[in-house]
């Protein structure tokens, strides 16, 4: 991570998706072609806003940048996290609609399937990059998912290379794989999943896709696995391994992901390493899917350490 920047003395930039989410939780098994009984609720949600969220409830200074309709559903986002999140840097687009997300939940808490209209993102363009600049020059970290375009994508890798800012990349699903560039040189963390690696490089087991992001030019790399073995690996190029502990109450799987990125990228922050910054992850998902929100609202820097500490204890790794 480069040193220019102190994270306190300036703000981690997060660039891409946010959203108002929609849970519609299953009250009884799911029966195609008719009405299901179900509860329902919203929350903020995007990869990024959401990323943004955690990190700001740890005390990071973050902004979002982004774009949303000229619509009551930005100026809800804004609110849910008055305080948390620096919103001034995004734009809003008269006559386009703010991003939304509708997630079904079976009996479990699993996803059974979601919707998503993004399309707004599709703004997010080269030229709009630029015209945002500064602000990026300005970040000690900046975070971007795969709502970005990919043109707009090599630029910012490009921009935060010469810059010497890091730059992480969160991808969003599998089919968004296919805006991630080919060469990845000055990208500084990327953190995926198992299938997503397979989207880009095929059938391989989990230590040779760590080593063929490496080849494209990412400097730390994480693969996760769900509940199962992940691994990760460092510029020396050895690849580890480490297991999740296994939550004894799963509420709601949708934040797991996202608040495992941002417990990694809060361990970076704290200039820890890898390896305990894959443990701040592990332990901000595995209280995450016990609650009820995408993120939690007694998410803070004093907690997650104890937190922390006590899956420490109970052998995390």
């Amino acid at each position: 991570m480069s040193e220019e920047k102190n994270f306190k003395d300036s703000y981690v930039l997060c660039i891409g998706g946010m959203n108002v989410d929609k849970k519609v939780q299953l009250l009884e098994n799911l029966v195609l072609e008719t009405s299901n009984p179900v509860v329902s609720s919203l929350s903020a949600g995007g990869v990024s806003r959401n990323i943004a969220e955690n990190l700001g409830r740890l005390g990071v200074p973050v902004k979002m940048l982004s774009v949303a309709g000229d619509d009551e559903s930005f100026t809800w986002l804004e609110k849910e996290t008055e305080g948390i999140i620096d919103f001034s840097l995004v734009e809003r687009l008269k006559g386009k609609t703010t991003s939304n997300y509708t997630a079904i939940l079976d009996l479990q808490g699993d996803m059974c399937l979601a919707l998503a209209d993004m399309s707004i993102c599709e703004e997010m363009t080269h030229d709009w990059l630029i015209s945002h600049e500064e602000a990026v020059k300005q970040a000690s970290l900046v975070i971007a998912d795969l709502n970005l375009p990919q043109e707009t994508l090599q630029a910012l890798i490009e921009l935060t290379g010469l810059e010497k800012i890091p730059l992480a990349i969160i991808p969003v699903s599998g089919p968004k794989m296919k805006r991630i560039p080919d060469k990845l040189h000055g990208v500084t963390w990327i953190v995926v999943n198992a299938d997503e690696s397979r989207t880009r490089y095929g059938e391989h087991t989990l230590s040779e896709l760590a080593n063929l992001w490496q080849k494209d030019g990412v400097e730390n790399i994480v693969i996760t696995k769900g509940t199962k073995c992940g691994v990760f690996a460092d510029a020396t190029g050895v690849v580890k391994t480490f297991t999740p502990i296994k939550a004894e109450q799963v509420c709601d799987v949708t934040g797991a992901g996202d608040s495992f990125s941002s417990g990694v990228l809060y361990g970076a922050l704290k200039k820890a390493s890898l390896e305990e910054s894959i443990g701040y992850g592990l332990t901000n998902s595995y209280y995450t899917v016990q609650a009820i929100e995408t993120v939690r609202k007694d998410l803070n820097a004093k907690s997650f350490e104890k937190e922390y500490q006590q899956l420490k204890e109970r052998g995390l790794s």
